[in-house]
């Protein structure tokens, strides 16, 4: 550097001595931060209660107050057109549940369950087994040999087998009927042509306003069923991946917030986005959600240990670790 007189360059050198010494209170001159990087995200969701905070994030532009100007959700009509989409890079994140992550980890895409979205406790996210209209069953005892419609290798096959075992009932008087499709599932039952049946939410309260009954589901005692957001480890790894996410979490905190504080005000927008049955939809009680945390390892862990009773896992190993914890 080149001073234009002596005297200037002679209190520069005893400046730069100084500063190197520490002997002096001249605070040095702010560094300027590279700027945050963030990327655009677009995440995949199922048209069902579990994204409400999302939604409201999006409406009320929360988004865009934590720093994300590129956010996209997407809106599928089955878990595979999600999961599709998902393994070929269209989306970064989805809703979904331990399973569906375990699965694709298991398959060789890589994925991080970022947090629970409900069933971060047992009175969240409900899961039941209804008995059909007039079939006079009200107890799991009596549904031992019963086939009880579900569909296999799912979550809600998952929270059947807990139930049932938390019931005492044996594993080899648990009887299903594989029926893949949940309201095709529902109309067989409230026709009388399934005794039983495994429902999420809003089609178990539906089949008990037009009169199945409610024999058991997850809301009390042990906690069977987190719906999760799960990301990919390809998008966190890239360049902002990881800042992006966290910002989606800040995000999902403030639409739970608005959520939490009054429930029933965001009534219309999850009728909107998560299509209540006409005879519900002013009386479904609207959920409050968890703040954002990832799943304990205990909740993570029953699932892989069902998962590999019935053989889902093969050979490659999926942990809590492989699916919560972010690697480089």
């Amino acid at each position: 550097m080149r001073f234009r007189t002596p005297l200037a360059a002679a209190l520069a050198a005893l400046l730069a001595v100084a500063a190197a010494t520490g002997c002096t209170g001249t605070q040095a001159p702010p560094v300027d931060k590279p700027a945050e990087v963030v990327r655009p995200v677009r995440i995949g969701t199922l048209p069902t209660e579990d994204a409400l905070p999302l939604w409201v994030a999006e409406q009320q532009g929360v988004f865009a107050k934590v720093g994300l100007d590129d956010v996209e959700i997407v809106t599928f009509q089955a878990a595979q057109e999600r999961d599709t989409a998902f393994t070929s890079g269209a989306i970064d994140a989805f809703m979904g549940d331990l399973i569906a992550a375990a699965n694709l980890e298991h398959a060789g895409t890589s994925v991080t369950v970022a947090t629970v979205m409900l069933g971060s406790t047992p009175a969240e996210g409900r899961f039941g087994i209804v008995s059909a209209p007039k079939s006079g069953i009200t107890t799991l005892s009596a549904l031992a040999g019963v086939p009880i419609g579900t569909s296999s290798d799912t979550i809600q096959e998952y929270v059947l087998d807990g139930l049932m075992r938390q019931s005492g009932i044996p594993a080899d008087k648990v009887k299903k009927e594989e029926v893949k499709k949940v309201p095709v599932r529902f109309d067989l039952l409230m026709a009388g042509k399934l005794k039983a049946a495994a429902l999420p939410e809003p089609l178990l309260s539906l089949a008990i306003k037009q009169g199945a009954t409610l024999v058991a589901d997850d809301t009390k005692g042990e906690n069977l069923s987190q719906t999760v957001l799960v990301f990919s480890d390809a998008f966190l790894r890239s360049e902002g991946g990881i800042e992006t996410e966290a910002k989606v979490l800040d995000a999902w905190d403030m639409g739970v917030d608005a959520v939490d504080a009054d429930p029933d005000s965001w009534r219309g927008l999850l009728v909107e986005k998560a299509r209540l049955p006409e005879p519900i939809k002013d009386t479904y009680e609207v959920e409050t959600y968890p703040k954002s945390d990832a799943p304990t390892a205990e909740q993570v862990d029953a699932v892989l240990a069902w998962m590999k009773g019935k053989g889902l896992l093969g050979k490659r190993p999926v942990t809590y670790e492989s699916l919560v914890i972010v690697t480089p």
